[in-house]
């Protein structure tokens, strides 16, 4: 592994790389913080971006005592690289198969693992958030993890490049969770409140505010840009599952400038 430390806006932030089981080079960028038992999470982008799609939630993490790890998903970014006996083969989400998107579970392990390891870092609290396919893998990564702290979906779907939802959220169990999602994204709201259900049915839903609801049809981490107050929303949930920090009473969520407002957060109907 290969780690190159910069500084931004009196921030650290390190590139980091890493390989998968199955010899993939993934690339990540990782937002450390000061302390001997830091929470943390891994950031997962969504389809046909990249890591860079988390750098404003990523240092607003860190400023709040949250280490974070954003990862490059195989095929995407600067993770484009499998080593095989014939040399180096690139990889390309264009011309990927199911199969490939089912191995970015590979990704998560090696990321999750990297992380488990950083000195500074409490093992008993560390958790993921993802974004649309992100979000997907996330959730399925659970059903081999299941010591996840916490866990929060942005835009989900039951069925994303044949990544399934629905079996793994049967078996989340007692996880933290948290789903945000657009009224008018429909495949991802519609999905959104078909996972709550069958959080329900598992007996697992004493969390009404489980299911987050912005106005708009914003997709993925462009909520977090697009829905002001969301980013406050989602850091204010993982302090408080992460860093034990009592929730503090929200106020009205107001629309940023030209976006669509959110709405406060709501149970699935």
């Amino acid at each position: 592994m290969l780690a190159v430390t910069h500084v931004s806006v009196a921030q650290t932030v390190r590139t980091v790389r890493l390989t998968t089981a199955d010899e993939v080079g993934i690339s990540a960028a990782y937002y450390p913080v000061a302390g001997d038992s830091a929470p943390a999470v891994v950031l997962l982008h969504g389809f046909a971006t990249n890591r860079d799609e988390w750098s404003g939630f990523a240092s607003l993490l860190q400023r709040n005592g949250i280490a974070a790890l954003a990862i490059d998903l195989r095929g995407h970014g600067e993770s484009t690289r499998r080593l095989t006996a014939q040399g180096p083969e690139l990889l390309d989400y264009h011309k990927f198969t199911p199969r490939d998107f089912q191995d970015m579970l590979l990704d998560v392990n090696v990321a999750t693992d990297w992380l488990l390891d950083q000195p500074g870092i409490d093992k008993h609290r560390v958790g993921i958030v993802g974004a649309s396919l992100g979000a997907n893998i996330a959730l399925r990564y659970t059903m081999f993890n299941e010591d996840l702290a916490t866990l929060v979906l942005l835009s989900p779907g039951l069925n994303y490049k044949d990544v399934r939802t629905d079996d793994a959220m049967q078996k989340l169990g007692a996880v933290p969770l948290r789903i945000a999602v657009s009224q008018h994204d429909a495949f991802a709201f519609e999905s959104s409140k078909r996972l709550i259900e069958i959080r329900k049915e598992t007996g697992h839903a004493s969390d009404t505010n489980a299911l987050i609801i912005c106005t708009g049809n914003l997709h993925g981490a462009n909520m977090l840009k697009g829905v002001k107050d969301l980013p406050t929303i989602l850091l204010d949930w993982l302090k408080q599952v992460l860093l034990g920090v009592a929730p503090e009473p929200s106020p009205a969520p107001t629309p940023s400038t030209n976006t669509p407002p959110t709405k406060t957060p709501t149970p699935a109907k």
